[in-house]
């Protein structure tokens, strides 16, 4: 008997073991619909489409949906997509380049995250922006599939744009300081004359007005006709420590636009290197 039972332990052990080893090879597709809104077959077919993207561009671009991303992690989406990337190793080259559309189903958020030096790069703040506007009219209307070809394609199309060193963005002009019109001498003296004797008459009727004016020692005084009605309220915020780093680049060379200004690059955010574009569908 004693060595029946010592038998089964061992078995037991090594199923373990084997089950231990088939999760850490396991790694997470391009596409991941662990909430089951596409068909196998789009899924697929979407899935070969990113993983084409990814290898010609050296630039990982996936896609995962869950549920509810409340289940996974201890935050919101922009949490979950970047502990998603950081504990599969998603990304390519040294600096683990792609971008990432996360999606919880619960709460309809969604949150594309970028990660890597070129990543960074080619998904600007403003690019993110317009990346979401491609796919999000698809998702208002439920329709996951063009949504999620949108979003691939278009990642590729920028991915592709800045490897050309022409990244989607933003040119943010210089405010212009407009001083207004000039005024002489004459037209100076003149105004400072007509406020001087607008400014004394204000001043002499204020004064006259405050000749009534008593001292008041009791609170109800200052309370306005039906009384002061003041209403607690709790906030209780999430904590998240996040530090923000905004990375610009130059304007190409003899590219310098009248009037200065510079483009709106990138936000880097969090503790994994990465920036967020994140809202609702």
């Amino acid at each position: 008997m004693k060595k029946l039972w010592i038998s089964l332990l061992l078995a037991l052990a090594l199923l373990l073991s084997l089950g231990a080893g088939a999760f850490a090879e396991a790694r997470l597709e391009y596409v991941t619909d662990e909430a089951g809104i596409l068909s196998e077959d789009t899924r697929r077919e979407l899935n070969e489409r990113a993983r084409q993207i990814s290898e010609d561009t050296g630039c990982g671009v996936y896609v995962v949906v869950v549920k509810d991303c409340r289940d996974y992690v201890n935050g919101g989406i922009e949490t979950f997509a970047e502990e998603v990337f950081e504990e599969y190793g998603l990304g390519y080259g040294s600096t683990h380049d792609g971008v990432m559309l996360a999606m919880s189903m619960s709460e309809r958020d969604y949150d594309i995250y970028a990660h890597g030096d070129f990543g960074n790069y080619a998904f600007t703040d403003y690019g993110k922006e317009q990346l979401a506007e491609s796919f999000l009219d698809n998702f208002r209307r439920n329709d996951w599939a063009g949504g999620f070809r949108d979003f691939v394609d278009n990642s590729e199309d920028m991915i592709r744009r800045a490897k050309n060193g022409d990244p989607v963005d933003q040119w943010i002009p210089d405010p212009v300081q407009d001083p207004g019109p000039s005024l002489s001498a004459g037209e100076l003296g003149l105004s400072a004359l007509i406020a001087a004797v607008f400014g004394g008459t204000m001043v002499g009727g204020m004064k006259r007005q405050m000749k009534t004016a008593v001292r008041q020692t009791r609170a109800e005084n200052y309370v306005a006709q039906g009384g002061v009605k003041l209403s607690r309220q709790d906030d209780q915020f999430v904590n998240r420590t996040v530090s923000r780093q905004v990375i610009r680049r130059d304007p190409p060379s003899g590219g310098s636009r009248p009037g200065g200004g510079h483009y709106g690059g990138t936000t880097i955010s969090g503790s994994h290197g990465g920036s967020h574009h994140s809202g609702k569908f």
